[in-house]
């Protein structure tokens, strides 16, 4: 059976993660969702061709290479179809974050996944069109995402200087997620936009 490039079905995305999920557990292997599954656990309609996970190690389980930043592919058997689990190990200037939210992830379904604030930081790291889209979407669900906790979990783990640097993009995102802009609230409180 070959990888097929389109869309991920569901059945074959909780094949690939249920064999990942037990190589991980029988080899210690502590690991993560992100992407665009982790969204879907906390109620994105986002598709994707893949498996995204963070990791602390690498399964041993033949490679189908090696991921730009850190980590390898691999392709799971599932009943449908082969599935590509991306194993990411950052190797760069975010390794010590994403080892954090690895460390604070959560289960969802018996399955651990990132934090929502974790998913935001990662994604705004990652920095991709797809990866603001899934920001968004996340941060406009009521009640889910602490937008002070993202703030301090930068200023704790990388430096108040760091979050100085990304403020703006994370203010951008918190305005696309409110669907406001910063123009209509200058003008709402100079009284131009009725409430």
């Amino acid at each position: 059976m070959t990888i097929d490039l389109d869309l991920l079905d569901t059945e074959s995305a909780k094949e690939a993660i249920i064999a990942v999920s037990e190589i991980a557990a029988a080899n210690a292997v502590d690991w993560a969702l992100v992407g665009g599954i982790a969204v879907a656990l906390y109620g994105g309609d986002r598709n994707t061709k893949d498996v995204d996970a963070i990791a602390n190690k690498l399964l041993p389980i033949q490679s189908e290479g090696t991921l730009r930043q850190g980590g390898e592919r691999y392709s799971i058997k599932a009943t449908k179809r082969d599935v590509y689990v991306d194993w990411i190990l950052r190797n760069d200037a975010f390794k010590k974050l994403f080892e954090i939210a690895l460390s604070e992830s959560v289960k969802i379904n018996d399955v651990p996944v990132l934090t929502p604030e974790w998913l935001v930081i990662l994604k705004f790291i990652a920095g991709r069109f797809k990866d603001q889209e899934d920001a968004v979407f996340l941060l406009s669900q009521k009640g889910l995402v602490d937008r002070k906790l993202i703030k301090d979990k930068i200023i704790e783990h990388v430096g108040r200087e760091a979050w100085g640097l990304a403020r703006h993009g994370y203010q951008r995102w918190y305005e696309m997620a409110d669907g406001r802009s910063r123009e209509e609230e200058r003008n709402e409180a100079d009284g131009f936009i009725d409430s």
